[in-house]
Formats: C-alpha cells, sequence, structure tokens
C-alpha cells in the first residue's frame, strides 16, 4: 500500500501517522520523550532476568524497567529461573499489562550482559511494514493532519463511506463494533442494500482497528443478511482489509447466525487510548499549541493556561522549556488556574 508519513516532532514528544492515498489516517504512533529508552518497543532485543514462574505457566522476566515482561508458556519450556536470555518485544505494555517477549536468536557464544537492558533495535520500522512511503510530511503540515487523526481516533462512533456509521466501544474482554445504516441512502433491494452497507462497514472497521492500535477480541455486528454468499464475502473484504492495514493477517471467523464476526488481532504496539497521565497530557498538548501559535502569530507574545497539575509538572522539566525557546523564543508565559486537568487554554498577545 502506498501511504504519506507525517511526521511531528513537537516539543515533550513525537507523533507520526500513516495516511493512505485518499488522505485518511490508519496508523497512528506517539512516543513521549519521557519514555525514551524506560518502554520496550515492538522488535526490539532486550537481555532480560527471568525471575518467577507465572501462575498459569510462563515466566516474568525483569529487563530493567517499571513493568516486567512476559514470556508466554508455550515458549517457556527451557527457560529457568535467574537466566539471563536474549527476547524480543512481541506486544508493548500497555495499561498495566507490561510487554509479551518471545525467545530471540542469538549465537551461544554472544557474551551475556551482567544486567537486563535493551541489546538492539528492531532490523527495520514496525510503523511502516507492508506500506511503501510515497511522501513525507513534516512541521506545521505534518501537525495538522496528526492532529486531526488523534481527534478521530478518540471518538466512538465514525462516519462509513456512503452512509451509516460504526460505534467502537472497548472493554476489558473485547472491542465491540456495531453497524448502523443510519441515513444511507441505495438499492431498494433490501439484501443489496445491507450488503453494499456491509462491505463499507468492513473496510472503515479494519481501518479503524489498525488507526487505533485495538488488539485481543474483536466482535462486529453487521446488519442482518439473508443470503449466505454475501456473508461469506464480508467476512472475506474484512479480512482483506485487516491484512491491508494492518500489514499481517489475522484470525476472523466465519459470521455467526446472529451476524456478529469474531477476529483475533495479535496486540502488537501500543494502544492510541493508553494515554499519558493527565497532567504530562495537558502540557504537552500545551506545548504543541504554544509553538503553533508562534508559527502563526511571528514576533508576538504567546499565552498559556494550565491546571495547576500540569504547570508543576511542566516547571519540573526545564529541558522541554528550553527546548520550545530554541524554536521560538523566550515569548510565552504560563499561568495556572484552580482545576482538574484538562485542556489548556492558549492564545497570542499583541
Amino acid at each position: 500500500m502506498k501511504a504519506t508519513l507525517c511526521i511531528d516532532d513537537a516539543v515533550g514528544e513525537q507523533r507520526r501517522a500513516l495516511l493512505d492515498p485518499f488522505g485518511r489516517p490508519f496508523r497512528l504512533e506517539i512516543e513521549r520523550w519521557s519514555e525514551r529508552g524506560a518502554r520496550a518497543k515492538l522488535d526490539e532485543t532486550w537481555w532480560g532476568r527471568v525471575t518467577a514462574r507465572l501462575p498459569g505457566g510462563g515466566w516474568f522476566v525483569d529487563l530493567g524497567l517499571a513493568q516486567a515482561g512476559v514470556v508466554e508458556p508455550s515458549k517457556a519450556q527451557a527457560i529457568v529461573e535467574g537466566a539471563m536470555l536474549p527476547l524480543r518485544v512481541k506486544s508493548e505494555a500497555w495499561g498495566s499489562k507490561g510487554p509479551v517477549l518471545s525467545l530471540a536468536d542469538m549465537s551461544p557464544s554472544a557474551p551475556r550482559p551482567d544486567e537486563p537492558g535493551r541489546h538492539a533495535p528492531p532490523a527495520d520500522d514496525p510503523f511502516l511494514r507492508g506500506v511503501k512511503v510515497v511522501a513525507t510530511l513534516k512541521e506545521k503540515s505534518a501537525r495538522q493532519q496528526i492532529d486531526a487523526a488523534v481527534e478521530e481516533a478518540g471518538q466512538r462512533v465514525v462516519p462509513i463511506t456512503g452512509g451509516g456509521d460504526l460505534a467502537i466501544d472497548t472493554a476489558r474482554a473485547l472491542t465491540a463494533i456495531d453497524v448502523d445504516g443510519g441515513d444511507r441512502t441505495g438499492s431498494a433491494d433490501i439484501d443489496a442494500f445491507r450488503f453494499d452497507l456491509n462491505l463499507a462497514a468492513a473496510e472503515e472497521a479494519a481501518r479503524q482497528i489498525s488507526l487505533r492500535s485495538i488488539g485481543g477480541l474483536v466482535a462486529i455486528d453487521f446488519v442482518g443478511m439473508q443470503q449466505r454468499r454475501h456473508q461469506k464475502d464480508v467476512v472475506a473484504a474484512f479480512r482483506t482489509a485487516l491484512a491491508g492495514w494492518l500489514g499481517r493477517s489475522s484470525q476472523v471467523l466465519e459470521m455467526s447466525e446472529l451476524g456478529v464476526c469474531e477476529a483475533a488481532i495479535a496486540r502488537r504496539s501500543r494502544p492510541v487510548t493508553d494515554l499519558a497521565p493527565p497532567e504530562e497530557r495537558e502540557a504537552l498538548d500545551a506545548l504543541r499549541e504554544i509553538e503553533s501559535a508562534g508559527w502563526a502569530a511571528r514576533g508576538s507574545r504567546i499565552r498559556a493556561l494550565l491546571s495547576q497539575a500540569a504547570r508543576r509538572w511542566l516547571e519540573a522539566r526545564p529541558d522541554l522549556t528550553t527546548s520550545l525557546n530554541d524554536r521560538i523564543g523566550a515569548r510565552w508565559t504560563v499561568e495556572a488556574e484552580d482545576r482538574a486537568p484538562g485542556r489548556a487554554k492558549v492564545w497570542s498577545a499583541s
């Protein structure tokens, strides 16, 4: 798939997005400066020390990070407690769950380090797998595209091309996606109408799964279709779309008699819903908005109003202040108000 790569190197975090040939985002990645060196990223190789057996099989592994990694039971036969092992990151940490690891290929003669830590980056960039980058956007144009992608990824209800919408709800056990025809118009033949709606919904559901980095069990409640061949065609379209957007295949079951299609999607990268602490999120968003305001109003002073918690977080990190000064000059000030962390107010003043 051909794609446009958007890169936004904001103060405090780097964001990347991929856009399809129609300008629609389908992958999104956010890495905060505070996480650099403190998070095991997809397909990196790490040295880890085995610390304890999991109750249901498998092992906890110390990677030298805040969260322990986990080696799954099927990969744990030759592992013993206390061993230092080379490991590949199969799935990034998210929420309270640590990274999932597998044994990495490494020569037996390779020297073992004394302490756990990262050994090597991935051979290629997992974010770009399955795509051919035909253009790259940076600075203002990239920031606008990524802001729109972040906004879209946070919406519960999204439109379907041609009419109708998807409602996406993620719970602990699974992600449920409901298809609704809404005000969609089309064929007077009800079977043909529902078939066309579900084909478009399958494509949009796959893009949203990729954009939001949704993993685990997904259940899509398609609009009911009477013809079995239509059901099979919709499932096949969803399976193909998933492979295209994700750059890998997923297990997709045939549609049930109730019109529900279930899929097991390997969780690889961190979900975009796995946000930073609220005070950090507010401060980082404010820094980006201050910089954008500085681009738009060169020479003007920029003011920002943050929560007390967000300002304290920012004041404890002078490197961020220095970086922003280097970019737009020391022409911005931050004030605080007594409220819970949320959305900062940023404006330019003559």
